[in-house]
């Protein structure tokens, strides 16, 4: 009896070794060279013979040996052109009357960033109102909500004070 559910056990172990197992296919797409490996059989997959293990699946970044036993280099990454991304001559300069017309525009810009800013700074100052602002019809001087508006005004006003003295350190910079 033994025998029997040991022979059946093992059957049962092999047979389940049979269903892990899962044919592997590789797809190169021919528009970008991208490699793909999966189970689904594809057109224009080639069906991979793995022996059984899946660790065998070529990458294609092993170093190969030749009949002599002298290894060649690996395969080489393929170059993507990005001509549309890369200026191809950076030593290039603009003429100085287009330099001029961005600086111009960027000091407009940054200007008007910054009267944004102090009039952003001027409200936060005037709704903290001295670091005692009016309690809102639903607050009451002491109470939780209210001091949690105060540190959030408080919190805004930093921001804006940053956001101020970035903007006229960039507009010094730019002078120089």
């Amino acid at each position: 009896m033994r025998r029997i559910l040991g022979l059946s056990a093992t059957l049962v172990l092999c047979a389940q070794s049979n269903w892990a197992s899962a044919q592997i296919y590789k797809y190169v797409d021919p528009a970008t060279g991208a490699v793909e490996y999966t189970n689904q059989p594809r057109k224009g997959a080639q069906r991979m013979n793995l022996d059984g293990s899946l660790s065998e699946i070529p990458t294609g970044n092993t170093t190969r040996r030749n009949t002599q036993g002298q290894t060649s280099g690996s395969t080489q990454p393929r170059a993507v052109a990005m001509n549309s991304l890369v200026n191809n001559n950076p030593g290039t300069a603009v003429d100085s009357e287009t330099q001029r017309t961005r600086d111009g525009t960027r000091q407009r810009i940054l200007s008007d960033e910054l009267a944004s800013e102090e009039k952003a700074l001027a409200e936060a100052r005037a709704a903290l109102n001295n670091g005692k602002p009016l309690p809102m019809a639903d607050e009451t001087p002491g109470s939780a909500k209210y001091i949690d508006r105060v540190k959030q005004i408080e919190r805004t006003l930093r921001h804006h004070e940053r956001n101020v003295a970035a903007l006229k350190q960039e507009i010094a910079n730019l002078r120089m």
